[in-house]
This record gives structure tokens, sequence and C-alpha cells, in this order.
């Protein structure tokens, strides 16, 4: 069989079960298989597959139509430019997080205080990860460290930072939300400015039941990663009663927190209200996506 016959049986296979892009989707898996470029796929159409190649292509499309999302099939995905390891452990990165990778940039290069950024929920690894290689770091004053509870996570995350070369640069930890560092304050650099990136599971339980075409793929995804309580914010709202905890055992702390949140945009209003009660004296603000949703909120304390 050659790729243009297996291509053209391939798409319409997808196409029946409402793939989206199934062109892109054929051709981006039978490049996986074959370990070529996709320009190749396009420009060989009579390069003849083996019988193993067949069958292993074959089994990745029914693995496809069957939903499971195209960066497991492939084992990667790409985040702010830069190629990610992912499997199922691991949330696959999305581009909405992006804008607090860019908004974490404007905060550090512009403060000369001491910075400490804490990846609570770190996964992949893909935001701490990313600012290791893109801050101004200078290796005294910048401390970045990757926090998540399960191990299999933490592996891919460390996989990914010797893979990028900025192991050396990130300490990752395993623990509950920020409770390695409430219990072990020698990961934060003395007198320095702390800045919790939180990209916690944010989905309320009962979407579970409204599973569309086209969200089908999250039942691959790490569940724990993905869903938590009934409005979604259940994980939000211990990190804040943690990093209370944090403020008010250690007086240096209080007004020398910077805390960035992603939420989904229906949330506006919980988070608003969540974030009043538990931070009443702090400066919100709420930062869209490229798409114009509510995505981030920036909470700064005077």
């Amino acid at each position: 069989m050659t790729i243009k016959q297996i291509l053209e049986e391939s798409i319409l296979k997808l196409k029946l079960k409402k793939i989206k892009n199934p062109h892109l989707n054929a051709e981006i898996l039978l490049s996986t298989i074959l370990k070529k470029q996709r320009e190749f796929i396009l420009s060989h159409t009579e390069y003849k597959l083996t019988k193993l190649q067949i069958k292993n292509y074959q089994t990745l499309i029914n693995r496809r139509i069957n939903g499971e999302p195209i960066a497991y099939l492939i084992g990667h995905k790409e985040f702010y430019g830069f190629n990610f390891n992912v499997n199922k452990n691991v949330l696959i990165p999305r581009p909405e997080t992006e804008l607090m990778v860019g908004e974490a940039l404007k905060f550090t290069n512009y403060n000369s205080q001491p910075t400490t950024l804490i990846d609570i929920g770190t996964g992949s690894g893909c935001i701490i990860i990313t600012l290791a290689k893109l801050l101004n770091q200078k290796p005294k004053n910048q401390k970045l460290i990757g926090i998540d509870i399960s191990k299999k996570a933490l592996l891919v995350a460390k996989q990914n930072a010797l893979a990028h070369n900025v192991n050396k640069k990130i300490k990752f930890i395993k623990g509950n939300l920020l409770q390695p560092i409430i219990h072990n304050s020698k990961f934060i650099t003395p007198n320095s400015k702390i800045l919790i990136l939180a990209n916690l599971p944010y989905v309320c339980e009962s979407w579970k039941k409204n599973y569309s075409v086209d969200s089908i793929g999250l039942k691959f995804e790490p569940q724990i990663a993905l869903f938590t309580g009934k409005n979604g914010l259940e994980l939000y709202e211990k990190l804040f009663k943690q990093i209370n905890e944090l403020q008010n055992k250690n007086y240096k702390f209080k007004n020398n927190i910077d805390i960035f949140c992603e939420f989904d945009p229906s949330q506006t209003i919980l988070i608003k209200k969540l974030i009043k009660e538990y931070f009443k004296n702090a400066k919100l603000q709420i930062k869209k996506d490229l798409a114009g949703y509510n995505r981030l909120a920036i909470i700064k304390f005077q």
C-alpha cells in the first residue's frame, strides 16, 4: 500500500467519525510511523509502506477515531514554541496557558528583587521549564520550583527539564499544592519576591457527564489534573488557605507574594469572590487570553 492509498483510506475513516482536521491528523500520524517530516509524506505519495508500518499506522488511526488526543499518540506537544514530551500521566499543554508564561516573564524581567517562582501542579513542567529557558536569569537572584502531587507527572517534568537542558535550574518537589514550602521555607531565596503560578484543575466534576465529540479526548487525560469539586475552584480555595498560612507563619511573606491563577471564563465571578474572601487587601487584575476570554487572575499585595 502506498502513502497516497493509506492516507485516502484513513482520512475517510476520520471524516466518518467527525474528527476535526482529518487530513492533518492522518499526515501527522503517518509522519510519526515513518519517522519522516510531513513534507516527505506529501511529496512521496507513491512510497510503499511495509506490512508492519501499515499495521502500526492503522492502530494509531483507530486510537484517534476512539478520541485519544493526537499529542498522546505522537508523544509530544508544542508549548510557547518549545516541544514537550507528554503521556497519559500529564495534562496536554494548552495554548491558553501561554498567557501565564508571558505575564510571568514581564513580572520577572521588570523586577530587580530576588525572585522565587513556584509552579503549583507542574504536570509536564511546561510552564516552569519555559520560564527557565527564557528568563534573564541571574542564578543568585532567582529560584525555580515545580511542585506536583503525582510522582509519575514529576518524572515527565524532570525528563522534559533534562531534554531542555534546564534540569539544574529547577527544583522539582512532590507535594500537595504549597505544603512542601510551608513546611520547609529553605526552598525560598531569602528576602525574595515570591511568584506563585497555579494552573490547577478547575473543571467541575459534573461536567464529566457532558462530554461532546469535541471534548471526548479529555477522557484520556489524567482526571486528577482536570476535575475538582462542585464549582471547579476547590483546589484554588485550598491553595489560598495555604498562602494565608504561609503569610501568617512568616511576616516577611505578608506582602511579598504575587499569585497567578488560570481559570475558566465562566468562573470569573466566583474566583473574584473567592479572592476577595481570602485576600481582602490584595489588588486583583483579570487578563484575557488571545480569544478574548477571561483566563488569568493576577493577585498582588500592597
